[in-house]
């Protein structure tokens, strides 16, 4: 295109100042708002889900917290009203916690009788499916360490109960399944010695699904 004349090119560069004018008044960058300011960042926690405080899996890379600050340690279900049962000795099971497919679980023994008696060291357990067929092919181990570190074990020592007074284990186990020529295995009693010699069984609502691992770790007996 070819200009004649001062006065056509004074024109012609008036009229491309109005037109980029105009242009930058119709839009705004995508990051933000001419009245309002940049955008602000995304929030870090976005796209994510976090189930109240419970991180995926106790063994990150922070310090295992203490058992009691443990987010996946379970309320301890309220003993059951009733008389006690003739042995003085009632057994239960709190609510399950899962994270990731780590399980824990709080065993309670309450001595609701009249006579003190003593525990120590780790429950002994027989587990059983709901018929009453025993469960054998799963190790109940002394210890959580080869679960998770997440749990405080306060290692083997002997408790006198008294009357009204309880000890706690935390059962601890993983649920994974990966040897599907075997169905998973599950337990839905429980049947735990006591410390007067005898026995009491109780019934896992759910049951304790163990899948393929064959463990089930416990620690020691401490105050309830």
């Amino acid at each position: 295109m070819t200009i004649r004349g001062r006065g056509a090119l004074t024109r012609v560069m008036g009229f491309t100042a109005t037109a980029l004018l105009m242009a930058g008044c119709g839009t705004h960058p995508s990051g933000g708002d001419a009245s309002t300011g940049p955008a602000a960042p995304a929030s870090p926690s976005s796209g994510g889900t976090d189930i109240g405080r419970v991180h995926a899996d106790p063994l990150g890379s922070s310090p295992p917290p203490r058992y009691g600050e443990i987010d996946t340690a379970p309320t301890v279900t309220a003993a059951p009203t009733g008389p006690c049962p003739d042995s003085g000795v009632r057994v239960t099971l709190g609510s399950g916690e899962a994270a990731m497919g780590l399980r824990v679980l709080r065993l309670t023994l309450t001595n609701c009788g009249a006579d003190t008696f003593e525990v120590s060291g780790y429950p002994r357990l027989r587990l059983a499916e709901s018929d009453g067929t025993p469960v054998e092919d799963v190790r109940v181990l002394r210890g959580t360490g080869q679960i998770t570190t997440g749990l405080e074990d306060p290692g083997p020592h002997r408790l006198t109960l008294r009357r009204g007074e309880s000890a706690i284990s935390v059962l601890a186990w993983r649920n994974t399944y990966d040897d599907t020529t075997e169905p998973p295995v599950t337990v839905d009693r429980v049947t735990v010695e006591t410390g007067t010699g005898g026995a009491r069984t109780v019934t896992a609502d759910p049951p304790l699904d163990l899948g393929s691992t064959g463990r089930l770790g416990t620690t020691a007996w401490r105050e309830g």
